[in-house]
């Protein structure tokens, strides 16, 4: 920052100067100064010391009057600034807190969705948990079977009569797991085979003259259906149900 008072220093030596320059000419006579202390130019030579100070002091003020226009100008601009800094901040802190707000929203929501799905898929898993427990109760064998014939689900009757795992059943071909020959040992084609009708027609089918096979290679005489599941109007596979007729009274 400029220091005022160097300025006031300058400023009134440039003055005195300029002011000697205009003095000297007319009060030196035949190059001998000595005549400027003579008694007769002492009242020439107040007059225009104060004219001088009073020259002086208006370029003071003026130059005053400058420096503190600037510094009102300076201080409108600090405010405005100031002024634009609060409002920034304000908006930034409207608009955290609203994000913050929307955030908090959104994890109440996805908590909420969590707790949903937690609880339906709690509430699936029981329901698979008593389905297993009805199927493994029914004294008949069951397949779940896909719309390629593969084993997607099995009771515990379905394994203990034809003598397969129930790991080794699913994901498998029923036809060449159980129903692959007829009672003869003559290969039983996959085209005339009813359990695979019913996943292709869509129409139950129904027989209690068939064999299924076992995993030691002997067959045993069955009754069974098949009825296809139906799923968004579209065939999505078949459930057989069947039973061992040499146990059946």
């Amino acid at each position: 920052m400029v220091n005022p008072y160097r300025n006031y220093i300058f400023i009134s030596l440039i003055l005195l100067f300029y002011t000697g320059i205009i003095i000297l000419p007319v009060y030196v006579t035949d190059g001998n100064i000595s005549s400027l202390i003579s008694s007769s130019l002492i009242t020439p030579l107040f007059g225009i010391c104060c004219l001088f100070f009073i020259v002086l002091y208006i370029i003071i003020r003026l130059h005053d009057d400058q420096s503190r226009q600037k510094i009102m100008q300076l201080n409108t601009r600090l405010a405005e600034t100031e002024k634009s800094i609060s409002s920034t901040e304000k908006q930034y802190k409207e608009g955290m807190e609203k994000k913050l707000f929307e955030i908090g929203v959104i994890n109440a929501s996805l908590n909420r969705e969590i707790a949903e799905r937690i609880q339906a898929e709690t509430e699936s898993r029981e329901l698979q948990k008593r389905m297993e427990l009805i199927l493994n109760s029914a004294g008949e064998g069951i397949f779940g079977l896909d719309t390629d014939g593969n084993v997607t689900f099995a009771n515990t009757a379905a394994a203990v009569m034809t003598g397969w795992e129930l790991d080794e059943l699913v994901g498998n071909p029923h036809h060449e797991l159980v129903h692959h020959s007829y009672e003869n040992g003559t290969p039983h084609l996959p085209e005339k085979c009813l359990i695979t009708q019913a996943y292709r027609d869509g129409i139950v089918h129904f027989s209690s003259e068939d064999v299924f096979w076992t995993k030691e290679g002997t067959s045993f005489p069955v009754e069974y259906v098949s009825t296809p599941i139906i799923y968004n109007s579209r065939l999505s596979g078949a459930v057989v149900v069947f039973r061992d007729k040499n146990t059946f009274i």
